[in-house]
């Protein structure tokens, strides 16, 4: 049951990645500094570099990307302003990094320097966290260098990828095969027809592998026992089935079994609906959501920056 639960969960995950970003994937990270910062301003920097990686038509992947943007902040000067009430002048220097935070590569280097004034240091903090602007030429630069090397990553380990893939997929890990190539950006040479072909036939795997798990526990609930609470259990286990699998038809007919039956012996509602086919949705699309909520549901990483700053 707990296997069904977290395929549950990943085919459920949505982790869209946009249409525009041709798949490209980047995680704000920041390490402890060297000058400790208030939490609360740690919260906002790590908000504030999300809005740079989208802004600069990435997708912004806190939870497992291989790629990340790290800052390293310095205080260049702390000053109290002598008036009422006392205020915090702070001067900082942020310097941001982009890398490879699992080969340890680094990628890409852009200072800047911002300032911020507040009635306490945690305020200082954010006011000058506030004024990093995703709009800065430099940062811009810097954002469009990174994504170059990130493609040029995947380009020249094309092979190795293609045969994780083979891998995970020979030992029957096709949800995970399915994240590796969900990874790979649409705009590297490495995304081509075969990948394509591949990643459908890893999704179809995964729905149909999902549907026919979920099915056989929602048949064994309802088989024990058909009351109202084993029909929200099975209308759980059903409510996301994926229309395109195989079974979804055997769901289909539970389902309405079920619908029937708490109509018949209860005056409360059954809510449950299942999932309907969307129609402008690609399978591509579909398999690069799956594979992204597949990674986002794992360990994180462990990340090497050493030398980065």
């Amino acid at each position: 049951m707990k296997k069904i639960i977290n395929i549950v969960l990943l085919l459920a995950t949505i982790s869209m990645v946009s249409q525009n970003n041709n798949g490209i994937t980047l995680g704000a990270y920041v390490p402890e500094q060297a000058e400790e910062m208030p939490s609360v301003a740690k919260k906002m920097l790590v908000n504030k570099l999300g809005k740079i990686i989208t802004e600069n038509g990435i997708t912004d992947d806190t939870n497992n990307s291989r790629f990340i943007l790290v800052p390293n902040v310095t205080v260049l000067s702390k000053d109290i302003i002598a008036s009422a009430p006392l205020r915090i002048a702070l001067n900082l220097d942020i310097t941001l990094y982009i890398g490879d935070g699992v080969g340890g590569n680094l990628f890409s280097t852009e200072s800047v320097s911002v300032k911020g004034v507040g009635s306490n240091e945690n305020k200082a903090y954010i006011a000058a966290i506030k004024r990093l602007n995703s709009k800065n030429t430099d940062i811009q630069n810097f954002i469009k260098k990174g994504k170059e090397k990130i493609i040029s990553y995947y380009d020249s380990n094309c092979k190795t990828i293609s045969n994780k893939v083979s891998s995970l997929e020979a030992r029957g890990d096709s949800i995970e095969a399915l994240s590796v190539l969900a990874n790979i950006p649409e705009s590297s040479s490495c995304f081509d027809s075969k990948k394509v072909a591949k990643m459908k036939a890893l999704y179809k795997k995964a729905i149909d592998q999902d549907c026919k798990e979920r099915l056989n526990t929602a048949s064994g609930l309802w088989a024990a026992n058909q009351d109202v609470n084993a029909a929200n259990k099975v209308g759980q286990l059903l409510a996301s089935v994926d229309p395109n699998s195989s079974c979804f038809r055997d769901v289909k007919k539970l389902y309405d079994d079920v619908a029937k039956r708490v109509k018949e012996t209860s005056d409360r509602g059954w809510n449950y609906q299942l999932k309907e086919l969307e129609l402008d949705a690609t399978t591509v699309q579909a398999a690069r959501d799956v594979g992204m909520a597949y990674g986002n549901n794992q360990k994180a990483h462990t990340y090497n920056t050493r030398g980065w700053f």
